[in-house]
């Protein structure tokens, strides 16, 4: 009954946005991640409701919703978005991965620790991708870009990952929770809107997410340890509904495909710049752009911290997700993402 109503409520929705849509040849319905996000307000939502329809010659035009407008928590999205809820949805991978263990390839925790891999790591599974969303999910990849890293915001001080030991962690994704038990802690599903009351009243220890994301969210207000381990990035996929996709014409496809590439581009440029501002405005170390900086603590990983970091993804993540994940899914990570991290899953 819940899944119902949530549905009833994205159709409304959706339908609401439609018809105070822009006159245009062809008129898609988007939804994009969480309207507090820094993203949203300066890259998805100009680019969804102003430039797509400029950069197509008013071919295109998008009715864009949220997940917060909706009251989404992100773990629909790729499910509505097979079934044709939405034309073209953002989908953050780390809240999918329930669905398929293909997609939570590219974004396990602990697994990258800088931009630049994994910009490498993104672009050599892009195949493995296009394959898993177009055979298992009739979605067609129209791109993957990363949010600022997901770090850890902790109630009480934290000096390094051997003090996960007795937390309760907030996680999403079952490869986080995965490195969260691995490390000694204790993983706690919490929405990401519902994070700061959790941290206050104690249901959570510390709360993974991202560094500018958190900050967006208030979570210095209630935290006061900022510790640096990446694990993850927020990956976003940009999908299209296969029957959506196939109706447009061949112009069509090839005007949102090459504007959808351009949108990719300026959220990865996007993402390296507020991963540092992020860390900036929780801390008060450098400048911060987007408001008053906060004063929590930043803690650095450590080269123990690095070494216990590599042990975890050895003898847990990696061997986890390959029992979730087909032979052939193995494989195609070790010949891409494995390649390029100089690591091996197996069974």
């Amino acid at each position: 009954m819940k899944t119902t109503i949530a549905k009833l409520a994205v159709a409304a929705a959706v339908c609401g946005t439609i018809a105070s849509a822009a006159a245009a040849e062809t008129n898609i319905k988007v939804v994009a991640p969480w309207s507090s996000l820094n993203a949203f307000g300066k890259i998805e939502k100009p680019f969804w409701t102003e430039e797509l329809q400029q950069k197509t010659d008013g071919a295109l035009s998008a009715s864009l919703s949220n997940y917060s407008e909706l009251g989404l928590s992100g773990e629909e999205l790729l499910r509505l978005s097979t079934m044709g809820v939405f034309d073209v949805a953002h989908i953050v991978v780390g809240y999918s991965v329930s669905d398929d263990p293909v997609i939570e390839g590219i974004e396990l925790a602990g697994l990258i620790q800088d931009m630049d891999t994994a910009r490498e790591a993104v672009d050599a599974y892009r195949p493995t991708l296009e394959t898993a969303l177009a055979d298992n999910h009739n979605l067609v990849y129209l791109g993957l870009y990363p949010n600022p890293s997901q770090v850890m915001y902790c109630s009480q001080p934290i000096g390094g990952l051997d003090e996960f030991s007795g937390k309760k962690v907030r996680f999403y994704g079952a490869s986080m929770n995965d490195f969260i038990e691995a490390a000694g802690g204790t993983g706690v599903g919490v929405p990401l809107a519902e994070v700061v009351p959790a941290l206050q009243r104690g249901v959570v220890d510390c709360a993974f997410t991202g560094t500018l994301t958190g900050y967006s969210f208030k979570f210095p207000e209630v935290t006061n340890s900022l510790y640096g381990l990446r694990l993850g990035w927020g990956l976003t996929l940009i999908a299209a509904n296969k029957d959506f996709w196939d109706g447009l014409s061949e112009a069509e496809q090839a005007g949102l495909k090459t504007a959808t590439n351009e949108l990719e581009t300026s959220l990865w440029d996007l993402a390296r710049i507020d991963d540092d501002a992020g860390i900036a405005c929780n801390t008060g170390n450098g400048e911060c752009p987007y408001g008053e900086a906060a004063s929590m603590t930043y803690v650095a990983p450590s080269e123990a911290d690095e070494v216990k970091r590599k042990e975890i993804l050895e003898s847990a993540i990696l061997k986890k997700w390959a029992q979730r994940c087909s032979d052939t899914c193995v494989s195609a990570w070790n010949d891409t993402v494995g390649a390029i991290t100089g690591l091996t899953a197996s069974k």
